[in-house]
C-alpha cells in the first residue's frame, strides 16, 4: 500500500471510531440522571443557576465599582493639585485604563450557561408549565 492509501484508511478508522463516542456524549450542561427530574426539580435547578449567575454579576459589578471609585479618587486628587508631582500622568493613564475595560466589556456578549440551555430544553421537551 502507498503511504496515501494508509493515511486514508488511518484516518477513516479514526473517524469510524470516533463518531459512535461523539454521538453518544451528553450534550453541553447534562449531568446523569437530568432525564428523571420532575418539572419542579428542573424549575429548581433552573433558579438556582439564576441565582449563581446574579451574585457573579453582583460581584463583578462591585468590582468596576471599587476600581472607578479609585479612578475618580486619583483624578480628583491630580486636578486638586494641578498635576503636581506626576499625579497628573496616573491620572491620565488610570482614566484611560479604565475606559478601555469598559468599552471591551460593553462589547461581549454575557456567556452563555449550558446548564441553564439544558435545563430549558428538557423543561421544554417535558412540556412542563409554571403554575
Amino acid at each position: 500500500m502507498t503511504i496515501s492509501k494508509t493515511l486514508t484508511c488511518v484516518a477513516s478508522l479514526a473517524a469510524a471510531l470516533w463518531v459512535p463516542c461523539a454521538l453518544a456524549a451528553d450534550p453541553p450542561g447534562a449531568k446523569p440522571g437530568d432525564d428523571a427530574l420532575t418539572c419542579e426539580q428542573i424549575y429548581a435547578q433552573g433558579a438556582a443557576e439564576s441565582q449563581r449567575e446574579q451574585e457573579e454579576r453582583n460581584r463583578k459589578n462591585d468590582e468596576r465599582r471599587g476600581e472607578l471609585r479609585a479612578t475618580a479618587a486619583l483624578v480628583t486628587g491630580a486636578l486638586l493639585t494641578g498635576g503636581l508631582s506626576g499625579t497628573g500622568p496616573a491620572a491620565q493613564k488610570a482614566a484611560e485604563t479604565q475606559a478601555d475595560k469598559t468599552m471591551a466589556l460593553a462589547g461581549t456578549a454575557p456567556q452563555s450557561n449550558p446548564r441553564k440551555e439544558y435545563l430549558r430544553q428538557l423543561w421544554t421537551q417535558k412540556h412542563c408549565v409554571k403554575k
